[in-house]
């Protein structure tokens, strides 16, 4: 499992990082904000609670399960979005008023309605519970972590301005290369 920060990810009122330990004063104490950043609320510590629960199961961190949460939460949302799209293009290459869906697809006009309040409702919370900014904050690690290496090995290379100037030229291509084939 990945190690994330044991700070809180809340910014204080002077846009300051939060100095209290992630979770301190909450039921998650090492993940997500503290109690001064919302990390007590009722809803933010269902989440975590439920995080916990899948992480233990599935043997991942409470931040990949809240993401997952989202992610499953918004696949469903989109999967009756299109059913509704496919009956509503069935029913007008039939003939039928694009403006008036059958009577069969109120059903599933209801529960795609659901579905998105669903998947805002757990998107809030994961933001809510400090995900975004933890995540972020790994990325942005992850990201020093790959200039600094990649800076030691142009060094340890003893390379002209220009040669160092087209090698990191090149990792940008491959880095931005790579990124377009991540998944959104």
């Amino acid at each position: 499992m990945t190690a994330y920060p044991a700070r809180c990810p809340g910014r204080n009122l002077n846009g300051r990082m939060c100095s209290n330990r992630a979770g301190h004063n909450t039921s998650h104490p090492g993940y997500g904000t503290c109690s001064w950043h919302r990390g007590g609320h009722q809803h933010v510590e269902e989440a975590w609670a439920m995080a916990q629960d899948i992480a233990a199961e599935r043997n991942i961190t409470p931040h990949e399960a809240l993401l997952g949460l989202v992610r499953t939460a918004s696949a469903r949302a989109a999967w009756t979005d299109a059913i509704v799209a496919n009956a509503m293009h069935e029913h007008v290459e039939a003939g039928g008023d694009p403006f008036k869906p059958p009577a069969t697809l109120n059903t599933w006009l209801k529960q795609s309605r659901e579905e998105r309040k669903l998947a805002a409702g757990t998107a809030k919370q994961a933001v809510d519970a400090g995900v975004m900014v933890a995540l972020e904050r790994r990325l942005d690690l992850e990201g020093e972590l790959v200039a600094t290496i990649l800076g030691g090995v142009l060094d340890s290379l003893d390379l002209s301005h220009e040669q160092r100037m087209a090698a990191l030229g090149t990792a940008q291509q491959l880095l931005l290369e790579a990124g377009q084939g991540v998944p959104n």
